[in-house]
């Protein structure tokens, strides 16, 4: 059995002596003094930090015009940062406008968005995540005949100050004619990955 002899105060600094086992010296590991803040706050951890998932009511999708998609309702919102609304909120302290997901803590996210069509045509699709108002990620198809139904997949990784940065989901089609969104397949959500 080792024994450990512990000098210095109780802040952490000072030395800490570790008796090795079958000899007769000892091994000294000095602690620096803490000049600084290692962590500020246990939200910049990606476990801690915020996430949201949200599934969509139906969204009436004009043909060749990119429209939001009403993801209003919650699954979970870890940190209260995800708008369910139709209009613009603050929420910590971040104006966050319809259907966003503003966060409060600076770093980077990963987002996926899956949309589902109902009918028949063939829509020609566009998912976009859109940052501060503007495309940021997008995925186009050729599209195919729906027969029922079809979705589509987007994700992508996004950088947000946590003060101001927002995103959003929206859709494009050139069917023809306006389609509209399966609430029940359709959803948006996010999470922090690692701190800024």
């Amino acid at each position: 059995m080792s024994l450990v002899a512990l000098s210095g105060n109780a802040s952490g600094t000072g030395t800490l002596t570790i008796a090795a086992p079958n000899t007769n010296s000892n091994f000294t590991l000095t602690l620096p003094t803490n000049t600084g803040t290692l962590i500020s706050t246990a939200s910049t951890f990606a476990g801690t930090g915020p996430a949201f998932f949200a599934t969509g009511a139906a969204t009436v999708c004009a043909n060749t015009v990119a429209t939001l998609v009403t993801n209003g309702t919650e699954t979970f919102d870890t940190n209260g940062c995800y708008n369910n609304t139709g209009s613009t909120v603050t929420l910590n302290g971040i104006s966050a406008p319809a259907y966003s997901f503003a966060p409060n803590v600076a770093g980077y996210y990963q987002f996926t968005a899956v949309v589902f069509i109902n009918g028949s045509a063939s829509d020609r699709p566009s998912i976009y995540i859109y940052k501060i108002g503007s495309p940021i990620i997008s995925t186009y198809s050729a599209g195919t005949a729906l027969s029922g139904g079809q979705s589509y997949q987007i994700t992508g990784l996004i950088s947000l100050n946590g003060t101001s940065d927002y995103v959003q989901c929206y859709y494009a089609q050139a069917s023809g004619s306006s389609l509209t969104t399966n609430s029940g397949l359709t959803y948006f959500c996010g999470s922090l990955v690692r701190g800024a």
